[in-house]
């Protein structure tokens, strides 16, 4: 089965190399931005619920596609924007928050599963 998202987004969870040149290769900024980016995690999962009214929720997809491509979670980035672009069309049901929420809360899992790696990683080079 053929993928239908662009190559650009069939990397890494998060781009390490990208999440570097915005902090400018300064470790302690980037490990400051991804411990903002994981504590927001569960504020906007609040946001995203299938109950919020559409307007509300697409702000909150909006919030999350800037930070998502901030630290270089293009996949996260590019959920949410499609979320947003959904919810500006017109007034969406609970299924589709619903269908939207379950597949950007999965890739968010996924972000945070990432960030602990790459914090690992910076601990360790810490220690050399």
């Amino acid at each position: 089965m053929e993928s239908d998202i662009p190559l650009y987004l069939q990397g890494p969870v998060v781009d390490k190399a990208h999440l570097e040149r915005m902090t400018g290769g300064d470790r302690e900024l980037a490990l400051e931005v991804l411990g903002l980016f994981r504590e927001q995690i569960e504020l906007w999962s609040k946001l995203l619920q299938p109950s919020t009214d559409t307007e509300d929720w697409g702000n909150a997809a909006h919030t999350v596609k800037g930070s998502a491509r901030g630290i270089g979670a293009w996949q996260l980035g590019e959920l949410c924007g499609q979320a947003e672009e959904a919810s500006k069309s017109r007034p969406l049901s609970r299924d589709e928050k619903r269908a939207f929420y379950e597949s950007i809360t999965t890739e968010m899992q996924a972000v945070i599963g990432e960030i602990a790696v790459i914090e690992h990683q910076y601990a360790l080079a810490s220690l050399r």
